[in-house]
């Protein structure tokens, strides 16, 4: 699985050229006039009736906790600056319930052992960018089973099954990781390994430039040691109680304008900790976990091409909008013209198309109420303007 962010790197390029075909990223900023504050175009301020947290469903349930793992999961920087970038990351649990980016015959041989949640993440030297299979890369993915026992079974038949693939596969031992169940074939530059911790199957793939075992084992090593670090503090919720696990306990995804579908979804409608919401758009996850952390987020909400941040109080909320104005994740940005008289809404095009992201954002807009922000995007200036100024009145009017 070679992604960021759900997209292939040739769609991401497809993108791109879009987007230049367009005029993508006019250096000096220039966009048509604002809008008014009450011109809302397509879109509507009032808060949308959802039933995404309605009685009990176990898909949501499932959803949860694997982004709940997703807390839990290394960074590639924790683990060796050769590969820090990040590259993808995702539930492995999809909006229908179904396994997703994990190989087909280890979900089977998982299957008896009642796998119930998971999360991937895959990391490198470099994004999805030239000749990126050529570069170092750890994908780290953990699967939740219903205990130790389950979990430790799992992980040998996980293992097995993938040893099967090919006669030319060869045990591997791991000093310090007598439970690891790794193997490699001596001519490839990869190495795999599976370990239970306590309920938690931790699966490793390294990949290296060339077939240097000791190289491949000193990453896997570490991997091991960093992700343990990060599942001590892991409290898994039983299977049984999955299907009351709420998507948004804080009420956030109401208020943000309805675009899309609200049905649980990992990247299009879910609501994260600050460190997985890193994870999940930025190649560098480190530093925005970090400030996060410092300036007080305590969750976000996604729904669409909407973001919205909650933070302690107001005073926090501002100065964490200046962060954003200065540091996005995704493209540089200049400031444009927004939503006229509303100082609390600031609106930016940016300066180049970005090629590891192929969703809309050349255009976004910040949106600040009380201890909230809300970060919305679109591909057309004045459409994220009329989202902007929709979302500015849902916020003060869903107080």
């Amino acid at each position: 699985m070679r992604f960021r962010f759900h997209r292939i790197a040739a769609v991401a390029l497809a993108a791109i050229a879009a987007c230049a075909a367009a005029g993508c990223g006019g250096g000096d900023g220039s966009t048509a006039d604002s809008i008014a504050a009450t011109d809302f175009g397509p879109y509507s301020p009032t808060p949308t009736a959802h039933s995404y947290d309605s009685g009990p469903n176990r898909t949501r349930g499932r959803i949860v906790e694997s982004l709940r793992l997703g807390e839990h999961i290394v960074f590639g920087s924790d683990i060796d600056p050769a590969v820090a970038s990040q590259r993808y990351a995702n539930s492995i649990v999809d909006e229908h319930g179904m396994w997703s980016g994990v190989q087909a015959h280890q979900m089977m041989a998982a299957a008896p052992f009642n796998p119930y949640a998971g999360f991937m993440s895959e990391s490198a030297e470099t994004p999805y960018l030239g000749e990126h299979l050529k570069h170092p890369a750890v994908k780290v993915v953990l699967t939740a089973f219903p205990d130790d026992q389950s979990a430790a079974a799992a992980a040998a038949a996980m293992s097995s099954s993938d040893f099967a693939l090919n006669d030319a596969n060869t045990p591997v031992a791991l000093p310090g990781y007598p439970a690891a169940l790794s193997h490699w074939i001596p001519t490839y530059a990869d190495i795999g390994s599976w370990m239970a911790y306590r309920s938690v199957v931790i699966h490793v793939l390294v990949q290296a430039r060339e077939p240097n075992l000791d190289r491949m084992t000193a990453l896997l090593s570490t991997a091991y040691r960093e992700q343990v670090r990060r599942l001590e503090n892991f409290e898994p919720v039983p299977p049984a109680d999955l299907d009351t696990l709420p998507l948004d306990p804080g009420g956030l995804l109401a208020r943000l304008v309805s675009t899309g579908d609200s049905r649980p979804d990992a990247r299009r409608f879910a609501v994260y900790d600050p460190r997985t919401y890193a994870l999940l758009t930025s190649t560098d996850p480190a530093e925005p976990a970090r400030e996060y952390k410092a300036r007080g987020v305590s969750a976000i909400a996604v729904s669409d091409n909407k973001y919205l941040f909650e933070l302690p109080d107001a005073a926090a909320a501002e100065n964490f909008a200046g962060y954003l104005a200065e540091s996005p994740t995704v493209s540089k940005y200049v400031e444009m013209a927004g939503v006229r008289g509303v100082d609390d809404i600031s609106c930016f095009q940016a300066t180049a198309p970005n090629r590891t992201e192929s969703q809309a954002r050349r255009y976004r807009c910040l949106v600040r109420h009380d201890n909230l922000i809300a970060e919305v995007f679109s591909h057309e200036d004045r459409d994220v303007r009329h989202l902007a100024a929709a979302q500015h009145a849902l916020l003060k009017d869903s107080e």
